[in-house]
This record gives C-alpha cells, structure tokens and sequence, in this order.
C-alpha cells in the first residue's frame, strides 16, 4: 500500500476591509478567489453605493460581505504621510491701546508605514 504525503496547505493571505459596521481583517487561503463589487450590478442605484465583497473557493461561494467601502491585501507595503504642527502666538499691547500679534508655526512630515501583517495576533 503506498503512503500519501500530505499536500502542504496554501498561504494565508490577510486582507484590510473597511465597512460602515468597523473596519476587520479577513484571512483566506491564497487559492481563493475574492472579488469586490456592486451587489446587484443591473439594478438602479436608488439606494446608495452599496458594494460587497464575495470569497470563493474554486466555484464555491463562501462568504460575501455587504457595504464594503474599500478592501486591500495586507502585504502589499503602504506608507502615509503624517503632518504635525506645532506653534505659538502671542499678542502685545501698549499704551494707546494698538496690539500687535507674533506668530511662530513649525510643520514636521513625514512617512510612517501602516502595521506589518506578521504583528496581527491571530
């Protein structure tokens, strides 16, 4: 009788989806397929910009998420800027009553990368 190896089981790929609801991770097999569209693409859009995210596996529908704004795979690096603005003003006045204002403002930017998917504790 000849012994199996057991097929090692695919990657998981993590993906960062954003809902009204709260935003979530969603973690798939690499050999799903996920696809992100209008829930009825025929119908008129009376009721908004309602899009959903489906997961199949093969031909097999799995789960299909309503209202999704956006979605991206966590492992695809991204950056975004961050702006910190620090300052002061002062104001003076004299003796006939006139002010006068001093201002100082300093702007810090720079890039931070989001979370590394290998943190996410699950």
């Amino acid at each position: 009788m000849a012994t199996r190896q057991k097929e090692a089981d695919p990657p998981t790929l993590s993906y960062y989806v954003s809902s009204p609801q709260g935003d979530f991770i969603l973690q798939v097999k690499a050999d799903w397929k996920v696809t992100f569209g209008a829930v009825n693409p025929g119908a008129p859009t009376g009721r908004g910009d309602l899009h959903c995210l489906r997961v199949w596996e093969g031909e097999k529908l799995r789960a299909v998420f309503c209202d999704i704004r956006n979605f991206r795979d966590l492992s695809i690096p991204l950056a975004r800027k961050v702006s910190k603005e620090t300052g002061q003003s002062s104001w003076t006045q004299d003796s006939e009553g006139n002010f006068a204002r001093n201002e100082e403002r300093q702007i810090e930017q720079s890039y931070t990368a989001d979370v590394d998917p290998d943190d996410i504790p699950f």
